[in-house]
């Protein structure tokens, strides 16, 4: 039929035509013996319904390709979203945290001077506040007298030390030298005495003898000298009257010459015989000597041990001596322990900053009168700070000591500082709480439980300072290889 050829050509432009460009239609000669009107009516109807079909073609071709960039756009984004994202630990429940150090004063006193604000930045060692040192100097300078009061007097102790140690050491030599010198006497002594009591009784004995023996050789030779005298004078007298011979009368006269000889030797021989008695009973009183003299050595024995005991008592002198010493050296460490006390205190009356921070929270004032332990301000150190990240506990077994953390704080959203996880809490945050909750009433409703994970600060010169409790977001980095 005439229409076949029409939707054949509509088909094939449907399949084969590419979007936006336009093939030329071919429209098919009139044949022999058609109409002109119907072949012309027919013609008309198929242009008009290829030309409603390419706008509504067009369209379904720009869609497609729209959806199709979409899915890849979003499925690029989705891998690079899973690329940046994965591994990492992420909460904005993190804030700043910091060592605050409270600032007291260690004594009493009144407050001359406040040398900082609120807010001020101070460095380590920096005056904060002022107290009155009045009554620390002159607690420091009584201290410092007392001191040098005790020094002279363990100088003096020394020296008292020195004299009484030399005195008794010269007094132990003198008494030990003086019992040397006397003791080999006493031996001597002895010996004399035991030598003087065995030889005086028969010496005493002998010259008795010897005095009797005497006196009987005087008697014997005064009888002979007398009878040798009256022969001697009878002989004379008879010679006289012729009686006797000359040679008589000169042998007479020998023998009373040597009668009379033998009577003065025996008179001396009385004589020495009386001087050795003499000398016996003498001897006999050098035992008595001797005697006395051994006590008299016993006695200078005893007097020199005597002296060398008391000698040695002056060595418990010495050692009362080195105890009072030790006393005296005793109050001079304690007054010396008082001095640094009261320096101690005095450097106390100037109240200084531990470390750099800034002041926070003064409540001190001029003029006001403080005791031990109250609190004046509090400081915030500089360099103890961190970060605390509440992790929620399904996040938690990712985490590990030692991982990269990437923080943003909110006050300085445009700069990325950075840090790694110093420790993981042993407890979550409703344990700690004021009150915990108690899970055994019965209205139980799972929550997920926070971990606080402490997270250390790794500033550099360039960082601005930081205060505490300033909100963050913590990005944790758990990816193997990221530490």
């Amino acid at each position: 039929m005439a229409d076949e050829p029409v939707e054949a050509q509509t088909k094939e432009i449907g399949r084969g035509a590419r979007p936006g460009t336009e093939q030329p239609i071919a429209r098919p000669a009139a044949r022999d013996g058609a109409g002109a009107d119907g072949t012309a009516a027919k013609t008309t109807m198929v242009d008009a319904g290829l030309e409603s079909l390419r706008p509504r073609w067009r369209t379904q071709r720009i869609v497609f390709i729209g959806l199709a960039v979409v899915a890849l756009v979003l499925i690029g984004a989705g891998v690079a979203y899973w690329r940046t994202n994965a591994g990492l630990v992420k909460t904005d429940n993190a804030q700043t945290g910091g060592d605050i150090a409270p600032i007291s004063a260690r004594i009493s006193g009144i407050v001359v001077a406040v040398d900082v604000q609120e807010n001020a930045a101070v460095k380590a060692g920096a005056v904060l506040v002022e107290l009155d040192p009045t009554d620390d100097n002159l607690a420091l300078a009584g201290a410092k007298a007392q001191l040098a009061a005790a020094r002279a007097q363990v100088e003096a102790m020394r020296a008292a030390l020195a004299a009484q140690g030399e005195q008794f050491r010269t007094a132990v030599l003198a008494a030990r030298a003086a019992l040397q010198a006397t003791t080999p006497h006493l031996p001597q002594a002895q010996a004399q005495l035991r030598m003087s009591g065995q030889t005086s009784p028969a010496q005493i004995a002998q010259a008795r003898a010897q005095v009797t023996t005497a006196q009987a050789n005087v008697q014997a030779a005064k009888s002979d000298l007398d009878t040798a005298g009256r022969t001697a004078n009878r002989d004379r007298t008879l010679l006289a009257q012729g009686a006797i011979s000359a040679q008589q009368v000169d042998i007479d006269t020998a023998t009373f010459e040597s009668s009379k000889a033998r009577y003065q030797a025996a008179l001396d021989g009385l004589r020495q015989a009386r001087d050795a008695l003499v000398s016996a009973e003498a001897s006999q009183e050098q035992v008595a000597v001797a005697r006395q003299n051994v006590e008299v050595q016993r006695g200078q024995i005893s007097q020199a041990q005597a002296q060398v005991e008391q000698a040695a008592a002056g060595g418990a002198l010495v050692q009362q001596k080195a105890r009072e010493l030790a006393v005296a050296e005793a109050n001079v460490a304690s007054a010396a322990a008082a001095v640094e006390a009261a320096e101690v205190n005095v450097g106390r009356t100037k109240i200084r900053a531990p470390e750099d921070g800034w002041v926070t929270n003064r409540t001190v004032e001029i003029g006001q009168v403080i005791q031990p332990n109250q609190p004046l301000l509090s400081l915030t150190l500089a360099h103890h700070l961190w970060v605390v990240a509440n992790v929620k506990e399904t996040q938690l077994g990712a985490v590990r000591v030692g991982e990269p953390v990437r923080i943003t704080i909110d006050a300085f959203r445009r700069r990325t500082f950075r840090g790694t996880v110093e420790s993981i809490g042993s407890t979550t945050g409703s344990t700690t709480a004021l009150l915990p909750p108690d899970n055994a009433t019965g209205n139980f409703v799972k929550v997920v439980q926070l971990v606080p994970v402490r997270v250390a600060l790794r500033l550099g010169k360039d960082d601005p300072p930081l205060q505490i409790g300033l909100s963050c977001e913590v990005s944790i980095d758990t990816r193997p290889g990221a530490r």
